[in-house]
């Protein structure tokens, strides 16, 4: 197993990604999903959880990512880190994704 390659305290060092995640998390939450399940592209249907359960949306995501790249920790794990650093947890999602090729884009950010 192995560990996240973004640290989760370093959300600030990418602010255009920060930002987005900061103002409308439901479609960096509907990126990521697309780009962890790897089904292109996404929709308006994706980002129709994220709005209405963007917690529930959040850890479980949190935990495909973590599943597809073997990063250490856990169900409970994942739920704390979103409950108390949600900003931060969905930024480090998806600079996780980038770094790993997935390329989960997001509004106003490149491919």
């Amino acid at each position: 197993m192995s560990q996240w390659d973004i640290e989760l305290c370093d959300c600030f060092s990418d602010c255009k990604t920060f930002l987005v995640s900061w103002f409308c998390s439901p479609c960096q939450l509907a990126y990521q999903k697309v780009a962890v399940e790897e089904t292109q592209p996404c929709g308006f249907g994706d980002c129709i959880l994220p709005c209405l359960f963007s917690l529930c949306c959040a850890v479980s995501i949190r935990g495909k990512i973590r599943a597809k790249y073997g990063i250490d920790g856990g169900c409970m794990g994942d739920f704390c880190v979103i409950l108390f650093c949600y900003v931060c947890a969905v930024t480090q999602q998806t600079r996780q994704l980038n770094a790993k090729g997935a390329k989960p884009a997001g509004m106003f950010m490149d491919p």
